[in-house]
């Protein structure tokens, strides 16, 4: 029997330690989900969109109406949906987990890359809905 990897059939990953800023290329999916881990404190993750790999315009994407935590990542229990007016900032749980999505046709016209910056949380981008399908050993990396 064989079985269909999920790397790399559904999704693509990547990350980006605090403030490093990684910048993933939402040309070849249809949703990225960002899942917030190891904060050390309740302070806001920043979402930006830019226009290039590297360089060019950075901006503030003000799109997360929704959101949803864990208040422990060692001991989870069920996830507390938050909702928001429109904004570019995500609050993050102390010790916890923080999940929002953002969909490929909410960037500006001209813009295709996702970033996101927190103070020191390290954030989990995972690309969904794959418009190429291929072996993990095969995948390009999201950071294009």
């Amino acid at each position: 029997m064989s079985q269909i990897q999920g790397l790399g059939n559904r999704f693509n990953l990547g990350s980006s330690p605090t403030t490093t800023k990684n910048r993933y290329n939402m040309r070849d999916c249809d949703v990225c989900g960002i899942l917030m881990v190891g904060a050390t404190a309740v302070t806001n993750l920043t979402l930006n969109e830019c226009n290039a790999a590297t360089g060019g315009t950075e901006q503030a994407l003000a799109v997360v109406t929704t959101y949803w935590t864990q208040a422990s990542a060692t001991a989870p229990a069920a996830w507390t949906k938050v909702t928001q007016a429109a904004a570019s900032t995500v609050p993050s749980i102390n010790g916890g987990v923080t999940y929002f999505e953002v969909s490929g046709v909410s960037l500006s016209d001209g813009f295709k890359y996702l970033d996101a910056t927190h103070a020191t949380a390290t954030m989990i981008f995972i690309l969904n809905g794959l418009d190429v399908r291929r072996a993990p050993e095969s995948l390009v990396s999201a950071v294009l």
